[in-house]
């Protein structure tokens, strides 16, 4: 039989948890962070052609995690 969950899972980091984020669309790297980068600050690990510098994305902020509802066997 299938219940509703509660769960917390974990939360993707954006791009204002950087410490080289500057705010809006702007950081150290980037006058306009590119569309890519922005909805996946994550995936900024390497220098990226067209950037300043050798920023890449960096955090000292914990995790922050969400509460979602999820249907699973009992």
């Amino acid at each position: 039989m299938k219940h509703i969950v509660d769960k917390e899972r974990p939360m993707p980091y954006e791009c204002a948890d950087c410490k080289h984020y500057l705010g809006g669309t702007s950081c150290r790297a980037f006058e306009t962070i590119p569309l890519e980068i922005y909805c996946d600050a994550e995936s900024h690990t390497k220098v990226v052609d067209g950037q300043h510098g050798d920023y890449v994305f960096a955090t000292d902020k914990p995790r922050t995690t969400m509460r979602v509802y999820v249907e699973e066997d009992v």
